[in-house]
């Protein structure tokens, strides 16, 4: 026989082999892969076997029983319905951290270490050293042991999530702490006032303070270049490398943006904005505004310098990282008295004759503290006399001169000295500010 004609009868051959080993699937079964069978098995979470026929019906792949495929997908749209209604940001998009393990929301993992104790979560140490690559709010955790969005424990303490008034802090962060880390982090959602504004492609522009529901400040200079329909307002917002935080956080379209008219770009005299949302923000134990501070007066000046301050932000803590941190950072900062400051200041580059505007107040100065590149727009935030764990607005991250360094305090917008301004643009709008 020519060897064309054996060539032929072998390649004949090898396809009868494989039809018969490519069985195709009956009307009751679907051909997909082996993972995804897997993965949509509902035959009694993982302690059976899921529902894989005993033929392939390409490579890769095998039939699936048609059922199983349905009651997952049923499941999944039902799930994604009510974490819609409860505002929440449903995910699927699990990445492996090892053999039939994927990376899961602590919370959502049976043998994670979020437990219940009663009707809140004990808060557990993440030790981000041995999670296998998953993220800080993350649990390699079997596929077996997974929850979905609906059966997650944490729905309870949203749902009876009861607002007490503006400035509230959560002192201990919301269920989880840190290990492994030491950068001056904040706690998850310790300071629920925190906004990041992003642009149209999610990069990060600067941060934020919630006053109202529907209101945010943060700085002129900042949002200089972009106006209300080029930028998103996200609360709730942790670590912005993730999107695993607990509580989804929430993001909201601009109705309109209002800088001050007397900012001055080239010394940032006044240097504030208004974002007025498309609609408000839904409150919860992640996201609740902050209090504004009376309007400017001596005593007003002397209690937040004899307050408790800090200053939050995504920005470099201490000059030392050229890249955004990713973890929502906190430094605790004393406010400096107005002409002590300018004096510290005619010392620098600024030279002898500067003078200190009155839109401005200073703190820091500490070496190794201070709110450095990338901190535009965030609060700086006090103490209320006399209140345990609640806050009103100081300042916001304005300008500095270096970063980090003794005896060189960084300049804040002087919120009290802006007050009024602030009371004027939310009564154009509607919106009266809550008193602490």
């Amino acid at each position: 026989m020519p060897p064309v004609f054996k060539c032929l009868s072998l390649l004949l051959l090898l396809l009868i082999n494989c039809s018969h080993a490519l069985r195709a699937c009956t009307s009751d079964e679907l051909c997909i892969s082996e993972q995804r069978c897997n993965e949509t098995d509902d035959s009694g979470r993982g302690q059976l076997g899921p529902r894989i026929l005993d033929r392939i019906c390409g490579v890769g792949l095998v039939c699936c029983d048609k059922e199983q495929l349905e009651s997952f997908e049923a499941s999944l749209k039902s799930t994604q319905a009510t974490a819609a209604t409860l505002g929440l940001d449903f995910k699927t998009d699990y990445e492996s951290c090892a053999v039939q393990k994927l990376c899961v929301p602590r919370h959502l993992c049976r043998t994670g270490v979020v437990n219940i104790d009663g009707r809140y979560i004990i808060k557990p140490r993440i030790d981000q050293m041995s999670n296998n690559g998953c993220g800080i709010f993350e649990s390699c955790c079997p596929t077996a042991d997974q929850l979905d969005e609906s059966q997650s424990p944490l729905l309870r303490h949203l749902q009876d999530f009861q607002y007490k008034g503006c400035g509230y802090s959560n002192p201990k962060g919301l269920y989880y702490d840190l290990v492994g880390y030491d950068n001056h982090e904040a706690r998850y959602a310790e300071y629920p006032w925190m906004v990041a504004v992003v642009d149209m492609q999610d990069n990060y522009v600067c941060g934020g303070t919630l006053i109202h529901p529907q209101l945010v400040l943060t700085s002129a200079h900042n949002v200089g270049n972009h106006s209300s329909d080029s930028l998103l307002a996200r609360a709730g917002e942790y670590d912005l490398n993730s999107r695993r935080e607990p509580h989804a956080p929430q993001t909201r379209g601009l109705r309109s943006l209002w800088r001050h008219q007397l900012f001055n770009k080239l010394n940032f005299h006044n240097d504030i904005a208004l974002l007025v949302l498309q609609k408000p923000f839904e409150l919860g134990p992640h996201i609740q505004p902050l209090c504004l501070p009376p309007v400017e007066t001596s005593l007003v000046l002397g209690n937040l310098r004899g307050a408790h301050c800090f200053a939050i932000g995504w920005g470099d803590v201490a000059g030392r990282n050229k890249s955004m941190e990713r973890i929502l950072k906190r430094i605790d900062l004393p406010v400096l008295e107005h002409q002590h400051c300018q004096r510290l200041l005619r010392h620098t580059i600024l030279g002898q004759r500067f003078q200190l505007h009155g839109s401005f107040l200073c703190a820091g100065g500490i070496e190794g503290k201070d709110t450095c590149q990338g901190d535009g727009g965030s609060p700086l935030f006090c103490s209320l006399p006399g209140q345990a764990n609640r806050y009103h607005l100081a300042g916001i991250v304005s300008w500095g001169i270096e970063c980090a360094e003794k005896d060189i305090p960084a300049a804040y917008t002087n919120v009290p000295h802006l007050r009024s301004w602030i009371d004027d643009q939310a009564a154009r709008v509607g919106f009266k500010l809550e008193e602490p």
